[in-house]
């Protein structure tokens, strides 16, 4: 466990590769814990205002059909993370927060929070927020909002995601990003929604905020059971292969298992990491009745 903690408080030191704990844990993808590959100099970070901004995208006229989705605003899904020794290295939280008009653009707005918990959080101090403005209709993401506070260091970062050949709509700052990216709260909602019983894989670029990845998420089980704090239940397992420079990521192996349910759930994430093996499981649900 001390080696463990070592190279975590090393990992995190170093800027490069600093470890976000509660950001690997939401993201499924563990993003932050590798080094990094497309960064947003590549992508092409640039500050809009509305006066530099002279030309503005209206929204369409005929705005396509919300896709059917297996949440619903009010939605609370509260996680377990464990790691290591900790049975209990923080607690996460994934809510619907409402679904709203964003830019012109129909859009859901995802949030998830992380913190760290005793004794764990002796060491490491970490307050997140992560918030996602994913499109209604196609799941492409919009906007993507960082509120970090780790070890004492707090970060806010709040971009719109431009696909290649548009032009931006808000006065954030823009990140110009290849055509259907997600981020990553984006990606679990996409992954939730997908239909695993007729299509065995998705494949979709993800933006985490500093970097840029090709995600296959690929159907290994379509009925397996899994005993969870919240439940047990039968689960459709799906990998997750990360890529970075069109090469698959050494020693980075994740799964997630959705219920197989009308709400298909995210009932757990496991990666297998260089640090480590974290794993969230569900551990209370909360929700508003369905609008």
């Amino acid at each position: 466990m001390n080696a463990d903690i070592f190279r975590l408080r090393r990992s995190m030191k170093t800027r490069a590769t600093r470890t976000r704990v509660a950001l690997l844990c939401v993201s499924v993808l563990a993003i932050a814990a590798v080094p990094p590959a497309q960064s947003v100099a590549r992508a092409v970070l640039a500050k809009n205002s509305a006066g530099s901004q002279k030309q503005k995208a209206p929204p369409a006229k005929d705005s396509p059909k919300a896709a059917v989705v297996p949440f619903h605003a009010g939605e609370q899904l509260e996680y377990r993370l464990s790691w290591a020794t900790f049975l209990t290295a923080a607690t996460i939280r994934l809510t619907v927060i409402e679904r709203r008009t964003l830019y012109g653009w129909d859009a859901w707005h995802f949030r998830a929070t992380g913190s760290s918990e005793s004794p764990l959080r002796t060491l490491f101090t970490i307050d997140d927020e992560f918030d996602s403005y994913t499109d209604a209709a196609t799941f492409v993401s919009h906007q993507f909002e960082t509120y970090l506070d780790e070890l004492g260091r707090k970060e806010k970062n709040v971009m719109e995601l431009t696909p290649q050949g548009t032009v931006p709509r808000g006065t954030v700052a823009s990140v110009i990003v290849p055509p259907a990216t997600r981020d990553p709260l984006d990606f679990i909602e996409s992954v939730r929604a997908f239909d695993w019983e007729r299509y065995p894989e998705l494949r979709v670029p993800v933006f985490d905020g500093k970097n840029l990845y090709d995600i296959h998420a690929t159907r290994e089980a379509l009925d397996e059971k899994i005993s969870v704090p919240a439940l047990t239940c039968e689960a459709t397992r799906i990998g997750i292969h990360v890529f970075a420079a069109g090469k698959e990521l050494d020693h980075t192996k994740i799964a997630i298992w959705l219920q197989r349910d009308g709400t298909r759930m995210p009932v757990a994430i496991e990666a297998d990491l260089p640090l480590g093996t974290f794993r969230m499981e569900l551990s209370l649900t909360a929700a508003s009745a369905n609008p």
